[in-house]
């Protein structure tokens, strides 16, 4: 059997939208569909990193501690925080997670120590993790995993969504139903059967896109 022995198989943007188009019919538009097309897929993105984290979005960075600073800012692509641990003298400790409104109830803001808990509020533009207890040195430097934006999609020709191949099927079909509900004349049977087509692509790629790892639940015990 003969086959390629390549694995280079992608699509640039022009190509997702000269597919996606051939699946909605319909009375073209060429004039605006290119960039109208470029804009349904940064809205697309956006909607599915509210759908669940995406694991090539997550990556680690690291933060030295400045001594009785409270808040460290940070890069405003970053949508959220999974983990953090404070690494001393090349130990790594996890501080817990409390929620913004435990942190204003916390007393006294101003003690200084290690780190053992940590509060995340995400604002607007950007991502504030607050400590308690606040640094007592310069030296211990914060590894926050975190979840970023997608990368923005703004021309069509020789640019790739900041996606992976797997996700290549609920991209383009994605699109096409994003695209038809633009379209005039295309019809809604064929409307709803690119969002189900779409749903159960997209599905699928959630479902493989995922971590292998075991996964261990331990009850939290505690007195009230």
């Amino acid at each position: 059997m003969a086959v390629s022995g390549t694995f280079d198989f992608n699509l640039d943007i022009d190509e997702v939208i000269a597919e996606a188009m051939l699946m909605v019919g319909g009375e073209q538009i060429l004039g605006e569909e290119p960039a109208s097309a470029r804009r349904s897929i940064n809205i697309m993105l956006k909607d599915w990193q509210n759908r669940g984290i995406l694991l090539w979005t997550t990556n680690t960075t690291a933060v030295t501690v400045s001594a009785s600073v409270t808040s460290y800012t940070l890069n405003d692509s970053v949508l959220d925080v999974m983990e953090l641990v404070v690494n001393r003298d090349n130990i790594d400790l996890q501080p817990s997670r409390i929620t913004s409104e435990e942190y204003l109830l916390i007393p006294r803001k101003g003690q200084t120590g290690r780190a053992s808990q940590f509060s995340v509020k995400r604002d607007r533009d950007n991502i504030t993790v607050s400590l308690w207890p606040i640094p007592e040195n310069s030296t211990d430097v914060l590894k926050i995993e975190a979840i970023s934006e997608l990368q923005d999609v703004n021309k069509s020709e020789s640019q790739n969504a900041d996606v992976p191949k797997r996700f290549l099927p609920p991209l383009t079909c994605g699109l096409a139903y994003y695209m038809s509900m633009k379209r005039p004349g295309v019809d809604h049977n064929r409307i709803n059967m690119l969002k189900q087509s779409y749903e159960e692509l997209l599905g699928r790629a959630f479902t493989e896109d995922r971590q292998r790892a075991s996964l261990y639940l331990k009850p939290r015990l505690g007195f009230v």
